[in-house]
């Protein structure tokens, strides 16, 4: 029994299940969010370009502030911590994504642009932003152990696949008969809404900062110039980003939604093809054995060839349905690499930054990699607006011309296979997993 209580990579039931708390609810908002295009167009009737480039353009915007709220998060430091304040985000989050997608159908179209705006730069920018740039110093201030964090990211990561999973199954039943009501989707937004609220801030409640972190940042001030020295001499810090920003193009297009409303012609049949990603859950069992064997970069670039199979299946095969399943199978194992290592990764980057300028820099390390997701989901979700509007798409039609299904053939599929080959070319230059023995080495 001594034993066990002295084992340093235990993490316990509690702080195990109260970590896992904001992560679900972050994980559920971002599925809500990705129906967004989908409810301005077949909702409120406005065109897909718009909503596109409104999309965008509040993404870059969003982008920009990363690198602020990192620098902020990095100068944190107060009696709770310096990660775990920031927490209270989630349920201001959850808030204005209720009010999202409340916008009064019959407002002019000025007014609805405007509320759209605000409501989702203040979602992303603000309450993504600093949840997610907080997520790394706080992680590494709950869990002291690289054993601790792998778990977390394996057996916690089953936690959340299941939560989304959920999500994308229940959701579109929901969604395909309120589609086009807009009564419908903001009753549906509120029974999920204030649910999620509430779970997502047990998480500051339960889990508290109680390892100290040494480095000159905990002597010295953090500065501008700090920051400066990390986009200029941690390469591995944009080898990661440029990977978080291909995944985050893809999975912010938000492009299966029409593709199973207009393509397959059912969008209830998306939480079938989503109950079909339990097939991958044994995998995070077995996560830690494999990263014993496969290194981090590795996995990813596996993960990119699943990627690119998976949309060469909904390109050609879509509307095969056995072959359709297989294509979100491939995708959901193809997702596990990138989704479950990247904060492992980015930690890494930090070990390395300490090692080489002697401060971690994890605030700003997080910032960085948020500030180029969130820019590849702007892009994405800009392709897909402007895409649609020139293959002729109209929310309001009974049928799509053959140049809109195309459009979005064309996005749910090829795209895949062009953002995951660049995505492996980027990867391939990534090779810090080789380095991080001897830099350990060192500190140790």
């Amino acid at each position: 029994m001594k034993e066990r209580k002295n084992n340093p990579d235990k993490i316990g039931f509690v702080k195990f299940w109260g970590w896992q708390t904001r992560g679900v609810a972050a994980a559920v908002n971002f599925i809500m969010l990705g129906y967004i295009s989908l409810f301005c167009t077949d909702a409120l009737g406005m065109s897909a370009a718009l909503i596109g480039t409104l999309l965008m353009a509040s993404k870059v915007v969003d982008a920009i502030t990363d690198l602020l709220a990192g620098y902020i998060v990095d100068k944190t430091n107060t009696k709770w911590g310096k990660g775990r304040p920031y927490e209270w985000f989630i349920v201001i989050e959850w808030v204005l994504t209720y009010l999202l997608f409340a916008t009064p159908a019959g407002a002019s179209n000025t007014f609805k642009v405007v509320w759209i705006l605000v409501m989702y730069v203040m979602i992303n920018a603000v309450c993504t932003t600093f949840l997610s740039a907080a997520q790394n110093p706080y992680m590494i201030r709950a869990f002291g152990t690289d054993n601790q964090r792998v778990k977390l990211a394996s057996f916690g990561g089953i936690v959340i696949m299941v939560a989304s999973m959920a999500a994308n199954i229940i959701l579109p039943t929901f969604i395909e008969g309120i589609r086009t009501d807009v009564n419908g989707w903001r009753l549906v937004i509120f029974c999920v809404a204030v649910p999620m609220a509430v779970i997502g801030i047990f998480r500051f409640f339960l889990v508290k900062e109680t390892i100290k972190i040494e480095d000159a940042s905990t002597t010295e001030n953090v500065t501008i110039k700090d920051t400066l020295q990390v986009l200029k001499g941690n390469k591995y810090v944009w080898f990661i980003g440029l990977m978080y920003l291909g995944y985050s193009f893809i999975t912010g297009m938000g492009i299966h939604t029409y593709y199973f409303t207009w393509v397959i012609g059912d969008l209830g049949l998306m939480g079938t093809a989503s109950a079909m990603t339990i097939v991958v859950l044994p995998l995070l069992f077995v996560f830690p054995i494999i990263m014993k064997k496969i290194s981090k970069g590795t996995m990813v670039r596996i993960s990119c060839v699943f990627y690119i199979i998976s949309g060469l299946l909904l390109f050609y095969f879509g509307e095969i349905f056995p072959l359709l399943l297989l294509a979100f199978v491939l995708a959901g194992i193809g997702s596990l690499p990138i989704t479950y290592l990247v904060d492992l990764m980015m930690l890494d980057a930090g070990t390395y930054n300490h090692y080489t300028m002697g401060k971690r820099m994890d605030g700003t390390i997080g910032a960085i990699k948020g500030f180029l997701g969130k820019l590849g989901g702007a892009l994405g979700i800009g392709a897909v607006g402007w895409l649609l509007e020139l293959g002729g798409y109209n929310g309001l039609a009974e049928t799509q011309t053959s140049g809109a299904l195309f459009m979005i053939k064309f996005l749910a599929g090829y795209m895949n296979v062009i953002v995951f080959a660049a995505v492996g070319i980027v990867m391939l230059f990534y090779n810090l997993d080789k380095l991080l023995p001897e830099i350990e080495k060192k500190q140790a």
